[in-house]
This record gives C-alpha cells, structure tokens and sequence, in this order.
C-alpha cells in the first residue's frame, strides 16, 4: 500500500508540473479584424479591431499600445479604445483602432495601415508583438477629365433658378405688418395725435391762425372779423363772456394771464371804438392785435 500511494503522490506532482511548464509556454493568440481593402475615399474612417488571448504569465504594457494623432500624411488615428476580461486561460484584450483617411489621391492608390509591436512584461522574460500593415485602396473622389459624354466634359451654364409664386407670402407678411402697426399707430395717436390736435384747438391757437390768415392791408370787415375771434378766444379761456369789467376777476382765477392785464384793457377799449364808435382798425391797432394775440398764446401753452 504505501508503495501504491507514494506512486500516485508522483503522477500528481509530475501533472502539476507538466501544467505549469505548459502554461509558461502557451503563445499568445492573435486575431486582427481589417478593414476591407479598397473602395475609401478620403474622409473615411477605417477600423482595425485586435483581439489578443494573453496567457497569465504576461501582462500587456500600455505604452506600447497606440496613441491618438497624425500619421504620415495620410491617416490620423482619431480614436483608441482598450477593453479586457478574464479568461480561464490568462486575459483576453480588445484594440479597437479608428484611422480618418486625410490623402485625397488623383487616381487609385493602396496605402498601408501602419504597423507596431505591442509589449508585454512577464517571469522569467517578457515578449514582443507585431502586428503587421494593413493595406488599403484609396480612389480619387473625381476623376482628373471629366468624360466627354453630352452634358459632361465642357462647363455647362447655369440652371436658373426655379420661379417661385410669392405673392401668398407677400400678402401674408402685408397683413402682419398692418397688425404690426395697428398698435403703433394707436401709440402714436394716443399719445403725439391727441395732444397735438388738443393744443391746435386751444383758444388762443385758433384766433392766432385766424389772425395769420389776414393780411395787414387785407379789408376793415376781416379784421373785425379777427377781432371778434380773439373776443371769442378770451370767453372760452374764461369760461364766461368777457369785458374790461371783468379782467381783474379773471387775472384772479389765471394769474398766469396777469401780465397781459393792461394790454386786455387796451383790447376792450379799441373794441369799443371800432365796433360802437364807427372807426376801422388802422395799420397799428391790427399790429398790435396780433402781437397781443401772439402773448396770450404763448401764455396758454405755458412758454410765458
């Protein structure tokens, strides 16, 4: 018995050993998915996907992966994604490389996708990689003639341009634009039309028009005419009918009109004249009736 058990206790160190020599030596596999190998253009991105069964002695030395940036001048490898998992046997890594084709040729070329050896560190020594080009054709977005077919070859006019109906559009937008103003127009009116024709209706603003409208030699009958405006002009300031016996009263109420005092007394007095004592308004009464017509506006719009 002991002689069975001490040769069974050798076969299970001899198979332990035997599996540890083979796994020292297990290679690593490889599998390299290319892109297909023509048909690019220039702008197109190229993937080459690696595949690496690694072995658990050997651990994969990132600096000797691939870095993003200008190849040459006619790849750019523009993005370098690394993953892994466990496997029973060690470690599987995933290289997926994308290349950007930057060479626009002028007739069909193959180019390679360049090559590099990747690294591994590992006991009793580490081991090397290479993965190897990956040609790839390249055709010329246009050929260098173009062909000498009817239409083709020799620069051709310009299409005209297609005629366009935009008479609904012009309408549409005329319509909005009216709307558009309609509030604007009603600013304007509530706020520059109102005052300005409220101001232009004041008494004063329309016997000073009226009086404007008379030349100085114009007939004596005008210019009663004007007279009696500005008559009518100093009742409606007054709310009342207006005489000299009244114009202290009415200072009073508008102080405003206190420096025009005399001059209203000078009105009523020529008015009496002219209209019961038969005399005409000469040269200088008719000056003087639009200057005193002139102050009273000034007054009623506040600049006196």
């Amino acid at each position: 018995m002991a002689l069975l058990a001490h040769a069974m206790l050798g076969l299970l160190l001899g198979s332990g050993i035997a599996a540890a020599a083979a796994e020292d030596a297990a290679p690593i596999v490889v599998q390299v998915s290319d892109p297909r190998a023509f048909g690019h253009l220039v702008g197109d991105v190229l993937t080459r996907t690696i595949v690496l069964d690694v072995p658990n002695r050997l651990t994969l030395d990132d600096a000797s992966v691939p870095t993003a940036g200008r190849i040459g001048h006619s790849f750019e490898l523009r993005r370098v994604a690394q993953s892994w998992r466990p496997t029973l046997a060690g470690r599987r890594h995933t290289l997926v490389l994308d290349y950007q084709v930057f060479r626009a040729p002028s007739e069909p070329v193959v180019l390679d996708l360049p090559s590099f050896t990747l690294r591994f560190d590992g006991q009793p020594r580490g081991e090397e990689l290479r993965i190897d080009f990956a040609p790839v054709g390249i055709t010329p977005l246009a050929p260098l003639e173009a062909p000498l077919r009817a239409g083709l070859g020799t620069l051709r006019p310009d299409v005209p341009a297609l005629h366009i109906d935009t008479g609904p559009e012009q309408w549409r937008l005329g319509l909005y634009a009216v709307l558009a103003l309609l509030p604007l127009a009603h600013l304007a009116m509530v706020y520059l039309g109102w005052p300005w024709w409220r101001r232009r209706q004041r008494p004063f603003a329309r016997a000073r028009r009226r009086l404007q409208g008379v030349p100085i030699a114009g007939p004596a009958g005008e210019w009663l005419d004007a007279w009696r405006a500005l008559h009518a002009a100093l009742d409606a300031t007054a709310s009342r009918v207006l005489h000299a016996g009244a114009v202290d009263r009415f200072v009073a109420e508008r102080p405003a009109y206190a420096g025009v005092r005399g001059e209203m007394l000078q009105f009523f007095e020529r008015s009496e004249r002219f209209f019961f004592g038969g005399q005409v308004p000469l040269e200088a009464d008719r000056l003087w009736l639009r200057e005193f017509c002139r102050r009273c506006f000034d007054i009623e719009r506040g600049l006196a």
